[in-house]
């Protein structure tokens, strides 16, 4: 009884491991990042901090060119709830 009991603890814990791996995340975050940086009002946008994780969400802050003002660079930050939804844009502090 407790080698089947070990043996479904175990199977558990595998099934969660796979579900988490480096290439799941890495495939999560390389799929978010793309949905923001297409939501970005900014032009030439790139991302500068993150990816910052938290519990159903993943937070970039965005860099880029104000487009109606020349050469004037300005901050966002993208909410994207995962693993669906779409991404929030919301304006950061503009550089001087």
């Amino acid at each position: 009884m407790q080698r089947i009991l070990l043996t479904g603890i175990l199977a558990a814990a595998a099934s969660g491991a796979m579900a988490s791996s480096p290439e799941a995340w890495q495939t999560l975050y390389d799929t978010t990042a793309k949905a923001c940086l297409q939501k970005s009002t900014l032009k030439d946008p790139r991302i500068v901090d993150g990816p910052v994780v938290f519990s159903g969400a993943i937070v970039y802050r965005i860099k880029g060119l104000l487009p109606q003002m020349s050469g004037q660079i300005n901050s966002e930050y993208c909410l994207h709830p995962y693993p669906k939804g779409e991404p929030e844009i919301a304006e950061g502090m503009r550089k001087r």
